[in-house]
């Protein structure tokens, strides 16, 4: 009986080690959204950040989350809500501080916070176009990175109907006969620019980081992610369209390596030796009888006085009701002397 008992404990380890883990999470449908597991949806994007460090989700006007008070990140992704002045006021102080705003949007809808800002960097209203693309026109490829952190491993990156930067210097730039308009030239695609003790980081391709792009672009993804930081504020608030249609729950299923089975199997099997060798039940014998000694006077009647019973119990063991100075030998020499 017993050793089903101990392969019952191994079984129920394994079970609770493999048994599928809840996670509640919420679901959208909007474009860039971190909770879009769609095509068009960041939630691969917002993933990769998650292993870096700790992303928290902004759903809320900057001024209302107290944006500068914050150290960190702040994400960007395809906006198309206008921001307020209180918001690019908040951004400026976050800045300064000593964050970093990282903005990839394609025709301008960051351009308002850029101006409000007080920088002359902006988004192009009009698509870039290049000679080097994959597959279709839409589809421009670009080769030239400058920075050397941001090309580790990274051959090229495929961009998705980009626009370009204009008015500042760039890191990664599209090749030489690329189009923006009427003007042909080498653009920059993306584009860093110091801000207080902060940085405002741009690319011109908010599509460049949606799940359908992400296999394609994972190298240059995951060097911009350590690029960035450690901890990120993902901005929802300016999606327009951010309509979590449902919350819900899904189980991932965990797998149960030879190091934990082999962790299962010792725990079990010293528990089977300290049973067996009799070690728990003399403990246990041991701890019955000092609760026993502990509860002498609990079973007596209620009409006995437990304080003088323990009084005269007392006394009986010293030998004398008066104490160690006329105790057991002095009553004893008394009565000696009087025979």
């Amino acid at each position: 009986m017993r050793i089903v008992l101990y392969g019952f404990l191994v079984f129920l380890g394994v079970i609770l080690f493999i048994f599928p883990l809840a996670i509640p999470i919420v679901k959208t449908s909007a474009e860039f959204s971190m909770f879009n597991t769609r095509w068009d949806g960041c939630s691969k994007f917002a993933r990769l950040l998650s292993e870096r460090g700790e992303i928290v989700p902004v759903i809320y006007p900057y001024n209302s989350v107290n944006l500068s008070k914050l150290e960190g990140v702040l994400i960007v992704v395809g906006p198309d809500v206008e921001f307020s002045q209180l918001e690019a006021e908040e951004v400026k102080k976050f800045l300064e501080k000593g964050g970093t705003l990282f903005i990839a949007d394609d025709f301008g809808t960051a351009n308002g916070l850029l101006k409000k800002l007080g920088l002359k960097a902006k988004f192009s209203t009009k698509p870039l176009i290049d000679l080097f693309y994959s597959k279709r026109i839409e589809f421009p490829v670009v080769v030239r990175i400058e920075d050397p952190e941001l090309a580790i491993d990274v051959k090229n990156v495929t961009l998705n109907v980009p626009s370009a930067i204009v008015g500042i210097e760039g890191e990664i730039f599209s090749s030489k006969v690329s189009l923006v308009g009427e003007s042909m030239g080498s653009y920059p695609i993306m584009a860093e620019v110091r801000y207080g003790k902060g940085r405002i980081i741009m690319i011109s391709d908010p599509s460049l980081l949606i799940n359908d792009m992400f296999e394609r672009n994972k190298k240059f993804i995951e060097n911009l992610v350590r690029y960035l930081g450690n901890r990120f504020y993902f901005d929802e608030a300016h999606h327009s369209d951010f309509n979590p249609y449902s919350i819900t729950t899904v189980y991932i299923h965990r797998e149960l390596d030879e190091e934990k089975a082999l962790l299962i199997f010792i725990a079990v099997t010293s528990l089977a030796i300290f049973i067996e060798s009799g070690v728990a039940s003399k403990i246990a014998r041991t701890f019955t009888i000092s609760r026993k000694k502990e509860d002498i006077f609990d079973d007596l009647p209620d009409w006995i006085d437990r304080e003088k019973l323990k009084k005269m119990i007392d006394e009986i063991k010293k030998g004398s009701k008066i104490g160690d100075m006329y105790g057991r030998k002095g009553v004893y020499r008394k009565s000696k002397k009087r025979s």
